[in-house]
């Protein structure tokens, strides 16, 4: 956009006006093939010369068109790259669309601002400027030419109006010329084609043709809200724009294979805002339709069949819903056309997800290793198709607590997608989250930390900060700076996150573990008081959660001061619930990343809670565990504590009295047996003082 000296921001030109121009100027011939910038020198400047006006002014001036000046009532925001034909056929349309053709004034840089004072403002004149009129007019329009690739983004005085829209809440359109739409709709054939056009869009990277102006812009923006904000409102604008014109667009496609393709297309859209209820309403839409137009066992139907069962699966329905659906695909796809067929095989992967979303891990990994031979041999090891593969194996291996395992997959997939879709492209963070959770299980805090940082940034700026997404990433963030001792910033995160979280009925789910990270905050920090606070609320809003009741445990043995209450609350929420596996801890060792069954230990130097190892690793691998302390390993020492139930019986029999000793040691013998644990983490009967005899003076 050129700045120029303007006229006052409440006046603007009719819609009709624009048609006036052109054909007071010759009609569109004579502006076929130029920009709104040749536009303005050829014809806008020109006109205007006689009185050095706005042309809005100029207008005014003219009693033969002055029914033309009106107050505005939208802000039009454009490159003036852009071809001036396209702008006013986009203007018209989105218009007409809206019923507002009749009513529609608009602020229009080139015929608003004085082109003959272009170079006397500075920087400071021209962002009030448009601040002022922007916010006065409250509507703003974009035109977005190409739709894939807007040069509008690329340009900071368009930011700037982005950011402007975004501060004031002014309410931001998108439009888009005839040409653009069906360049819009053909495009959409390309399933990639959305998710490459979102990734381009940063705003930071906007450029001026004074570099001044940029960074005047850019300051503002960073004092007054953040590129994120204006991103967002960006990709939300534009998500709404794109789902709205598909649909629309649905009932005019020429046949019911068409129609079928447009409902598929809008069901990805849906699903990359993870609204899986729409994007099943979507592909159920699509599969009747293409099997109408082209058979059951068609390639088309097949493939949407395919998404739908995924679909489907995601949102933890009943796998009769959605196996047999996956299973009758993959069988019709090999029969047409062989089970190395790239449908197949993204039949198989989604499969391999499904199964692993809803709980069978070992499944998924049959089914993901088996994908991974075939796509080694059809696309090779550095095909996108094949990094999808290793990610889903990697996330297998991550359920399964074999995060060195998954790391190496993670770590492969994430090389290929980058290089191939960028960092913000959802096949990229849905790897890098995996692979933060595999860093962050293995002690390699710093990288997972970093990793972290770079997930919540994009989730933010392309999801929003509210998002399930973004909330996901944030709690990821709290973890990885608790790990890598950054205590303050984690629990400032956290603690912000909690009041979020709490307002926030659909992310209840998520709201007891924000709780327990905040108490672990407390806990480094030997701050057992708050901590404990934290533990009661977690366990109140989600009883049967073993997680919370274990780790407080765990810090109501190392915390002598709050022993007695602590542990009583404890063994209340224990013997309220009924626990198959109470030797097993719900979570893993960070050397070995393996599932800690009988005996935790714990370094007595450290901060509790974050780092936990087995016993095992503890007897084969104490130089590891040593990597973890931030201080002189030599004075490293270690705690093993039993799990929560094993820990109360064995209190019981050493604190019982003679007539109820026996039976204690009964109970605390099978509870030994049956659960096989090691004869060397047992209690021995001689160190029980009243099963003891040498206890007793007389013998």
């Amino acid at each position: 956009m050129t700045a120029a000296a303007s006229s006052s921001p409440a006046r603007g030109l009719r819609l009709s006006y624009l048609r006036h121009f052109i054909n007071s100027h010759g009609g569109e011939a004579r502006f076929a093939g130029k920009t709104t910038a040749q536009v303005c020198f050829e014809f806008v400047v020109p006109l205007t010369k006689p009185t050095e006006l706005s042309l809005v002014d100029h207008v005014d001036n003219d009693p033969t068109t002055a029914s033309f000046v009106a107050p505005a009532n939208w802000y039009v925001s454009h490159a003036w790259q852009y071809l001036f034909l396209e702008t006013v056929d986009s203007l018209e349309r989105f218009f007409a669309d809206r019923g507002l053709a009749d009513d529609a004034v608009i602020w229009f840089c080139v015929f608003n601002n004085n082109q003959h004072l272009a170079s006397s403002y500075p920087f400071e004149y021209w962002s009030s400027t448009f601040k002022n009129g922007l916010a006065a007019i409250g509507n703003v329009v974009m035109i977005m030419h190409p739709w894939n690739d807007p040069i509008v983004l690329r340009r900071s005085w368009c930011v700037f109006e982005v950011y402007v829209a975004v501060t004031m809440g002014a309410r931001f359109e998108i439009a888009l010329a005839r040409d653009q739409e069906a360049t819009f709709l053909n495009d959409m054939t390309d399933e990639g084609a959305i998710h490459r056009m979102l990734a381009t869009i940063k705003c930071e990277n906007s450029e001026a043709t004074v570099p001044s102006d940029r960074d005047g812009i850019f300051d503002l923006i960073r004092a007054e809200t953040s590129f994120i904000a204006v991103d967002r409102l960006i990709f939300s604008t534009l998500s709404n724009w794109i789902k709205s014109t598909l649909e629309t667009s649905i009932a005019s496609a020429a046949s019911p294979a068409e129609k079928a393709a447009r409902w598929r297309h809008l069901g990805h859209i849906y699903d990359r805002d993870n609204d899986d209820v729409e994007t099943e309403r979507c592909f159920r839409h699509a599969v009747t339709l293409f099997a109408q137009a082209n058979g059951p066992n068609d390639l088309e139907t097949l493939r949407t069949q395919s998404e739908l069962a995924y679909c489907i699966a995601l949102q933890r329905k009943p796998q009769l819903e959605w196996e047999p659906l996956f299973l009758s695909t993959l069988s019709a796809l090999a029969d047409l056309l062989g089970a190395t067929h790239k449908t197949a095989l993204v039949t198989r992967l989604r499969l391999a997800v499904a199964l692993s979303w809803n709980g069978d891990h070992h499944g998924a990994l049959t089914v993901g290793l088996g994908t991974l031979d075939l796509q080694r041999a059809t696309f090779g090891l550095r095909h996108w198709r094949t990094a999808a593969t290793l990610s889903a194996i990697g996330g297998a291996y991550n359920q399964l607590y074999m995060y060195r395992v998954a790391a190496r997959y993670l770590r492969r997939a994430v090389l290929v997608q980058e290089e191939t879709f960028g960092h913000d492209h959802t096949s990229t963070r849905s790897s890098v989250s995996r692979l933060t959770n595999a860093l962050l299980n293995v002690g390699d805090a710093v990288r997972a930390v970093s990793m972290a940082k770079r997930l919540l940034a994009s989730s933010e700026r392309t999801l929003g900060p509210l998002h399930d997404t973004a909330i996901v990433d944030k709690i990821t963030l709290g973890i990885a700076l608790l790990h890598a001792g950054k205590t303050n910033k984690a629990q400032t995160l956290l603690t912000t996150l909690e009041a979020i979280v709490e307002g926030r009925p659909e992310l209840a789910a998520r709201w007891p573990f924000v709780l327990d990270q905040i108490a672990l905050s407390f806990w480094y920090q030997s701050q057992y008081e708050q901590a404990t606070t934290y533990f009661v609320r977690a366990h109140d809003l989600a009883p049967q959660r073993k997680e919370t009741t274990w780790l407080f445990f765990l810090m109501a043995t190392r915390a002598p001061e709050t022993v007695p209450e602590s542990l009583g609350r404890i063994q209340h929420y224990l013997k309220s619930t009924d626990d198959s596996t109470p030797e097993t801890w719900p979570a893993n060792c960070i050397v070995c990343g393996n599932v800690i069954v009988g005996c935790v230990v714990m370094c007595t130097e450290c901060p509790g809670g974050i780092f936990i190892f087995c016993t095992r690793c503890l007897a084969r691998k104490v130089a590891r565990l040593q990597t973890h302390c931030k201080h002189d390993p030599s004075t490293t020492t270690y705690t093993t504590t039993p799990p929560p139930r094993r820990f109360f019986l064995e209190k019981d029999l050493l604190e019982a009295s003679y007539d109820r000793a026996e039976t204690l040691w009964t109970d605390y013998a099978s509870h030994c047996t049956k659960y096989n644990v090691p004869l060397h983490e047992r209690l021995r009967r001689t160190s029980v003082p009243v099963l003891n005899r040498s206890w007793h003076p007389m013998l």
